[in-house]
Order: structure tokens, then sequence, then C-alpha cells
């Protein structure tokens, strides 16, 4: 039976001296308050399960942390690495104008857009014209005409395809024209 990592129960740790000692170290350099607390716990609780040589889990440091501590006040004095001021965001004057400007380009090319769709519904649509016609077909038969060999001229040539091993004469050669390195192996008598 598997547990998750919620289910899983607290685990009460005895602190002697010498872990809350370890502790200290771990916590050389390391304040567990402000912005960046939780990956400053995470580095805690790597050096201290690596002094005592067992898992220490994050949530028994910071229960021990809190028993002689008061980690909110602390987190609450702790300053914030970036200017934090709250205000009201407004946009320029000139924003303001442009965005009115910009309203008045996008109804009056809705209007044309409608003008243009009410003429279209109102013209009727015409067949094409028997000119029209004429002129698609003739083009038609010319193309079938054509030989294939005449067909084959006008495509443009492919360059001839290359393979790792073959030799560019290129100047910018790529690193599948290039043959790998050789390697000697020296061996120590």
């Amino acid at each position: 039976m598997t547990m998750s990592i919620k289910e899983r129960p607290e685990e009460e740790i005895e602190w002697s001296p010498e872990d809350e000692i370890q502790l200290f170290f771990a916590l050389d350099g390391l304040k567990p308050v402000g912005i960046n607390k939780y990956f400053f716990m995470a580095c805690i609780a790597d050096r201290l399960s690596k002094a005592l040589n067992r898992e220490v889990s994050t949530e028994a440091i910071w229960s021990h942390l809190k028993t002689m501590y008061n980690l909110d006040a602390l987190d609450e004095l702790e300053p914030l690495p970036f200017p934090n001021d709250q205000r009201d965001f407004s946009l320029p004057d000139e924003f303001s104008t442009l965005l009115a400007k910009k309203r008045q380009d996008v109804e009056e090319a809705s209007r044309r857009l409608d003008s243009l769709a009410k003429e279209a519904a109102k013209t009727p649509s015409r067949p094409p014209s028997a000119a029209s016609q004429a002129s698609s077909t003739s083009k038609q038969q010319n193309q079938s005409r054509e030989s294939p060999a005449e067909k084959k001229a006008d495509a443009p040539k492919r360059a001839p395809k290359r393979t790792r091993g073959s030799a560019s004469l290129e100047s910018n050669s790529s690193p599948s024209t290039t043959p790998p390195p050789v390697v000697t192996k020296r061996r120590r008598i």
C-alpha cells in the first residue's frame, strides 16, 4: 500500500542538542524568511539531511523553527528586494487620444465593409464569359501537348544528394559532411 505525501503522517523528530547544532550549521547564510523562504528551506533540509545521514522533512524543520522563533513576525520584517508600491494604473494622456482615433478608424472601416456587403448583395452574379472560358481551355490544351522531356527541361535541377562520407567542395561544410574526429587512446604501461 503506497501513501502519497499528503497522507503520510507527520513524523515527530526528537531534537537532540547535536541535531539542533547541525540545524544551526544548516541555517548558516540561509534565512527561512522573506520572498525566497521556500527555496532556502529546501537547501536547509538538504544540508541537514546530509549532516545527520538521515532524511529530515521540511515540515519537521518548519515546526521546530516555529517553536524557537516567531516566523510570521520575522517574515513581515524582511524587506522585499524590489520596490512594491501599489497604485492605480492609468495610461498617459497621449494614449487616450490614440485610442480614440483608433476606435474611429475601426468604426469607419466597419461602415465601409457593411456598405460593400450591401452593394454585393444588390448586384446579381454573372456567369463567366465565353471568351474567358475559351482562353482557359486553350491553355490546358497547350500544356497537354508538351512532351515529358520539355516538362523536365523547365523544372529546376536538384542538387546531387550528399552522403555522410562524401567530400564537399563548399567552403562552409556542414557537420553532416565532415568526418567524425579520430580519437586515439593511450595506454599506460
